[in-house]
């Protein structure tokens, strides 16, 4: 019998830590016992609508309980679950759900009116409301389904390692977004690495803010948590001050921050006086020095661990030990347990101690590949490794550092974005003959996009921000327009993006969005990332 199902996280420790707090959500508390309850009677309520093997559900909501029991209950029934981006526009989130084929899409009501545009032209997609959303577009109370079904019990579809657990969908330098397909096996080799090198156990208390729909919320370590009996405390979104207020009342011993969001904390601090020596492991990347010693001070008794992974490797895919968290920055440490990493040249060969090359890695955590994609599959997943696209290299102790990227992904604010995207959505202006699109580096966001464009007379740069304002969800939008007569070329005429960040200091913008106190691109404080 397959025992692959990610949904048996639940099931002993139902029994064993049957009355142990599972999952802590505002007021709210489940024991293992009601956790385990509430799926079964999700999945039993799910199944009696027709959702069964292979069934792909889309999710479009914030940071909310039913969230996670919505991802086991499809689980327990072999389906699967693909979450989505709720920054998206309708249009984008349309195209995703479609390529991925769901028949279903649960979310709440702050993004009903979203989701409802979304599937105004899908109407075989069943909508299900996580939270009640009082208007009559026809959603499907959760709620109300779970009560239905109290005391059902489910068995948990015998499943496989292959067996698609999850759909994630992930920019890279295409313009599409690529559909990551996460297998019930990638989970759980992903739980039990993150079980070792935390040092998991049944006393842990995390605290998880991190976006649902990323692998960052649902996998770093997420899930783990109930596979060692221990207890996720969810917060809907990034708040500092709330966050602060969490760990000394829930004594909470390990989270994961994004780098923008420690200073947020470290202002916080000045005027919430908590207790925060509960917390004795803290994973972030791209952490600058002082933002390092920024998260040394707030947390003086947790391990510091600078990470680095993707969508594709179900998370974590190096993390740095507490030995050399000091005496090592800049690195991004050493593979977890079942991974394998290595620094290769275009040939696909070893390179040297300090060499740069393309970072590659294998093993049970890492992706089969994109949904639907076999040429995006076969050029990142080849000869048994999965090519990062991201540029490293390692010192004379293995220990591996990232020096720059392959891909032209921009990283804000804990967001990936894909440059070509936003470029091709500019370039669909009829007044602008060339664009190019680059992250620049930003105090809280740690990069935004900006863009540099070649038009037609009469090009207005306002103009462009508000033709790409509706293509594109809104931490997408540039946040800095520059018209220029030409871009940099190289012999073959390919774009020279180093050269446009290195001149970008010595230009003035012809549009720039005005960056307030909630930070650029009409940033909040929503978890961690901007709108």
């Amino acid at each position: 019998m397959s025992t692959a199902n990610l949904a048996r996280i639940l099931g002993a420790n139902a029994i064993r830590f049957a009355d142990r707090e599972a999952l802590v959500y505002q007021d709210r508390c489940w024991t293992y016992r009601e956790l385990a309850a509430e799926v079964h009677a999700l999945a039993a309520g799910l199944r009696e609508q027709g959702v069964g093997r292979d069934s792909r559900v889309a999710v479009v909501a914030g940071n909310v309980p039913e969230f996670l029991m919505l991802s086991l209950a499809l689980a327990k029934l072999g389906a699967v679950s693909v979450p989505l981006n709720y920054r998206l526009t309708a249009g984008e989130l349309r195209q995703l759900m479609e390529r991925a084929a769901v028949e279903a899409v649960a979310t709440v009501p702050e993004f009903a009116p979203l989701t409802a545009a979304a599937t105004a032209t899908l109407p075989q997609v069943r909508r299900y409301a996580l939270e009640p959303i009082d208007d009559a577009g026809g959603w499907i109370d959760v709620r109300s389904l779970i009560a239905a079904h109290r005391g059902a019990r489910v068995p948990d579809a015998e499943l496989d390692d292959a067996a698609l657990q999850r759909i994630v969908y992930t920019s890279g330098t295409t313009s599409l977004p690529k559909g990551v397909m996460l297998t019930h096996g990638n989970v759980n080799a992903n739980m039990y690495a993150q079980i070792v090198e935390l040092g998991l156990r049944a006393d842990d208390r995390i605290l998880n803010f991190a976006p649902l729909y990323h692998v960052g919320g649902t996998d770093l370590p997420g899930y783990a948590i109930w596979q060692v009996g221990g207890c996720m405390v969810l917060q809907r979104r990034f708040d500092p001050a709330r966050v602060l207020t969490a760990i000394e009342a829930e004594r909470i011993t390990g989270m994961v921050v994004a780098a923008t969001m420690l200073d947020m904390m470290r202002r916080a601090a000045e005027t919430t006086r908590a207790d925060l020596s509960s917390v004795r492991w803290l994973i972030f990347s791209q952490v600058s020095p002082a933002l390092f010693k920024v998260a040394r001070a707030l947390f003086p008794n947790a391990r510091l661990i600078e990470g680095y992974g993707l969508t594709e490797t179900c998370s974590g895919l190096t993390y740095l030990d507490e030995a050399h968290m000091e005496t090592k920055p800049g690195s991004v440490g050493l593979p977890l347990v079942g991974v394998d990493v290595r620094v290769v040249d275009p040939a696909g060969n070893d390179v040297g101690v300090g060499a740069e090359g393309e970072v590659v890695a294998r093993g049970p955590k890492v992706s089969p590949g994109y949904l639907d994609d076999p040429e995006a599959t076969a050029e990142a997943f080849r000869d048994g490794w999965f090519h990062t696209g991201d540029i490293g290299c390692f010192d004379e102790d293995g220990y591996l550092y990232i020096r720059d990227r392959l891909k032209d992904m921009i990283r804000s604010g804990g967001e990936n974005m894909s440059s070509a995207e936003i470029e091709n959505v500019l370039a669909d202006h009829p007044k602008v003959l060339a664009v190019a699109v680059v992250g620049a580096p930003h105090p809280r966001w740690v990069e935004v996009p900006v863009a540099f464009v070649v038009g037609r007379p009469g090009l207005d740069a306002a103009d462009l921000i508000e033709h790409a304002r509706r293509r594109l969800g809104g931490f997408k939008v540039p946040k800095e327009i520059y018209l220029v007569e030409e871009l940099p070329t190289n012999p073959s005429g390919k774009i020279l993006k180093r050269s446009l960040r290195e001149m970008r200091p010595r230009l003035t913008p012809d549009w720039a969005y005005e960056d307030r106190d909630r930070g650029a691109g009409g940033a909040s404080a929503a978890g961690g990332q901007h709108e």
